[in-house]
C-alpha cells in the first residue's frame, strides 16, 4: 500500500524552501531520465500509485531498484498540476540507509543533519531542487525524497 508523505517532511520542505547560499549544491535535473517539470502527458510507462491528493504519484515498471549500493523497496514519481515534481524512494533496514547516505554524500557533499540521531539529512540547491534523506529505527524504514520547488510555484 502506498504511504503518504509524512507531515513533518512537508514542514521541512516549507522551512527549507529558500536555500541558503552555504547549502547550495549541484542540482539534480530530475531522476531516472525524467526532467523536473516534464508534463505527465509526455511520459510513458507510468502506472497510478496514488491520485487522491494534489500531488499524484505514479510508478514505472523496469526501474532499477537501487540508489548507489542501497537496495530499494519502491520508487514513486510525483506530479503536481500535471508536471514532474518529486520522487519518493523507499528502502528498508539500517544497512540500506547507510548505503543511501554514502551515495548521497558522495553525490552532493556534506550537509547539516536535521534533528537528532543522525538519521535525517537535507541538501538544497539554489535553483529549486532539494534532496531529503530520512531513516526511522522503528520500523527500520527510510526514504529519500527529491523535489523541485520551482515546479510547485
Amino acid at each position: 500500500m502506498f504511504k503518504r508523505i509524512p507531515p513533518y517532511l512537508l514542514l521541512l520542505v516549507l522551512v527549507f524552501s529558500f536555500s541558503q547560499s552555504g547549502w547550495a549544491v549541484e542540482a539534480p535535473n530530475g531522476f531516472h531520465g525524467m526532467t523536473w517539470g516534464t508534463p505527465l502527458s509526455k511520459l510513458t510507462g507510468l502506472t497510478v500509485a496514488d491520485d487522491s491528493g494534489q500531488v499524484k504519484y505514479y510508478r514505472r515498471t523496469g526501474d532499477p531498484l537501487n540508489l548507489g549500493k542501497a537496495e530499494l523497496k519502491r520508487i514513486s514519481y510525483g506530479f503536481y498540476m500535471g508536471k514532474f515534481y518529486s520522487v519518493l524512494i523507499e528502502f528498508e533496514g539500517k544497512a540500506n540507509f547507510e548505503k543511501a547516505r554514502a551515495h548521497l554524500l558522495a553525490t552532493y557533499g556534506e550537509t547539516a543533519r536535521i534533528g537528532s540521531g543522525g538519521t535525517s539529512y537535507m541538501w538544497a540547491t539554489a535553483d529549486g531542487a532539494s534532496v531529503n534523506l530520512k531513516y526511522s529505527e522503528t520500523p527500520q524504514q527510510g526514504y529519500v525524497f527529491l523535489f523541485n520547488r520551482i515546479v510547485a510555484k
